[in-house]
């Protein structure tokens, strides 16, 4: 009898066998799945640990185990969550210089939002209880310096590439621009149904693209 090297099974497509960290970070992976849906529906207050575990399919002890208590569990999610979007960011186009690119990247972050609806109402919770917890408020801030900064970027490149007026504050107006578009989400995570994103969308670049045209 001919026995086949492990290499072997592995090239026919048998199922190798994952490794205790590989196991880890799937549990922990499908436990912030599971608090971002709780989080979604209910806010950072009313969930408890055992309902995290049970809704993701584990024990109810399996998030204590993972991230030792509700805090430690919300101070992870807020990581994965500005880790995310981050990626996300990075994965973008390389930045042209212009008008219209600041435009179009401002219109993507009301897509992105309508897309992952689920996934911003709880970054939003963790945005707005950073106010009052220091942990969190490190992990907001790792996620608004950037943006900010990516902002800023694009306005001065418009800015030399002659599409953006050259009196503004780029430094200032990128958070601004920044603290609109959370507004506006904000608003909308409370009352979809009442506001249209789209036409929002449609209205905040075309008022940005008038309040920065030379």
């Amino acid at each position: 009898m001919t026995v086949s090297s492990p290499t072997a099974r592995r090239a026919g497509g048998a199922r190798t066998r994952r490794t205790q960290i590989e196991r880890r970070e799937e549990t922990e992976r499908r436990l912030l799945d599971a608090a971002v849906e709780l989080i979604a529906q209910r806010g950072l207050e009313r969930f408890t640990l055992a309902e995290v575990g049970e809704s993701a399919g584990y024990s109810r002890a399996a998030p204590a185990f993972h991230f030792g208590n509700k805090d430690g569990l919300i101070e992870a999610l807020a990581r994965n969550l500005v880790g995310g979007y981050q990626q996300a960011m990075d994965e973008l186009p390389a930045p042209e210089p212009g008008l219209e690119h600041l435009l179009r990247n401002a219109g993507q972050y009301f897509e992105r939002a309508e897309r992952f609806a689920v996934r911003y109402r709880a970054l939003f919770a963790i945005l707005a209880e950073a106010r009052h917890n220091a942990l969190l408020r490190e992990a907001a801030s790792s996620l608004t310096a950037p943006s900010t900064a990516r902002i800023e970027r694009n306005l001065r490149a418009g800015i030399e590439a002659g599409d953006i007026r050259a009196d503004i504050d780029p430094k200032v107006q990128a958070m601004i621009i920044l603290t609109g578009m959370r507004g506006l989400i904000s608003h909308w995570l409370i009352d979809p149904k009442v506001m249209n994103l789209s036409a929002i969308r449609k209205n905040f670049v075309e008022t940005l693209r008038c309040s920065l045209a030379p």
